[in-house]
């Protein structure tokens, strides 16, 4: 991970250990761990009473019922569960806006709710989404395709980020050995029942509903996070581009010429806004939340306001 990455990793992850993380739609699952969940399990709370059935364990069996009722009763407790999130971050190359710290953004957002998981003593994993998966014309099963980050289960400091590119391998430099490691995209294994959190800026082509169906399915809750520099939210207040300018597709490494006056900027600021409410509608539909956050203001001060409204977030 390169020093401006690592630097904001740092500072997020340091920012996210003054918060907790917000509720969930459903109860999250996990192992045994500290907290109830809403499941029967293994704890030592009575949760209800059931009758019999071959297989039950024999040790859960309440005698003094069976004298009073002559039928066989096991006794339900509760679960107990260690609360899990994935963290999916896209690694496509828009997600690396030249001249803009959209990538520090992302990869710091993504620690700071990760240090906001561990305080709140949330399990957690960090995954690489496919690069470019947007320009692809059917999603299916792509919409979860990535590999997992090394380290994404323990402190940030930790994490071998391979960087935002746009192939569908990548390579990270594992500690101490200095090894080149390999990692393949394939389908991403994700905990059911967890929390998931999606940081992309969601500027790619394709289904909402199709999408968050794919991100949200077996999900506890799904949030997602997304990350825009503000020349995406507005280019020509950030960057100023107006009248004749040549852009380049960042995904696709198209160059164009185009005529960006008043109207093709209303235009333009429009059309997000309707495709920003799309994703909006498709994750309502799966009890989701959706936060917009602008890289530059998040790497200003690291307010985290717009998070504690969007109640992924909590201070302390």
């Amino acid at each position: 991970m390169d020093k401006r990455l690592a630097s904001a990793v740092s500072v997020g992850y340091t920012r996210g250990l003054e918060c907790v993380l917000g509720r969930t739609g459903r109860t999250p699952a996990g192992t045994v761990g500290e907290k109830l969940g809403a499941q029967v399990g293994s704890s030592i709370e009575f949760m209800d009473f059931r009758e019999y059935a071959p297989g039950d364990d024999l040790r859960r069996i309440d005698w003094a019922a069976y004298a009073r009722s002559d039928r066989l009763m096991v006794r339900l407790y509760r679960e107990e569960v260690t609360p899990h999130v994935d963290f999916l971050i896209d690694r496509s190359a828009s997600m690396d806006l030249p001249n803009t710290p959209k990538a520090q953004a992302t990869l710091g957002m993504a620690a700071l709710l990760s240090g906001a998981a561990e305080n709140t003593r949330w399990s957690r994993r960090v995954y690489a989404l496919q690069a470019n998966q947007g320009n692809q014309t059917n999603h299916g099963d792509s919409a979860l395709a990535g590999f997992e980050i090394e380290g994404g289960d323990r402190e940030p400091a930790g994490w071998a980020w391979p960087g935002f590119a746009s192939e569908t391998a990548a390579t990270t430099t594992k500690k101490n050995t200095g090894q080149r490691v390999a990692h393949t995209t394939g389908k991403l294994q994700l905990k059911r029942r967890g929390l998931r959190v999606v940081l992309s800026d969601l500027l790619f082509e394709g289904d909402p509903e199709s999408m968050v169906s794919h991100w949200a399915d077996g999900a506890a809750g799904l949030w997602v996070v997304q990350v825009l520099a503000a020349q995406d939210a507005d280019p020509r207040a950030a960057a100023g581009f107006d009248g004749d300018v040549r852009l380049m597709d960042a995904e696709r490494g198209v160059l164009q010429e185009v005529r960006l006056d008043a109207a093709a900027l209303r235009r333009y600021r429009k059309a997000l806004a309707a495709h920003t409410a799309r994703w909006a509608h498709a994750l309502r539909r799966v009890d989701g939340q959706l936060v917009t956050v602008v890289a530059e203001e998040l790497m200003a001060n690291w307010n985290i306001q717009t998070l504690v409204r969007g109640g992924l977030l909590r201070a302390m």
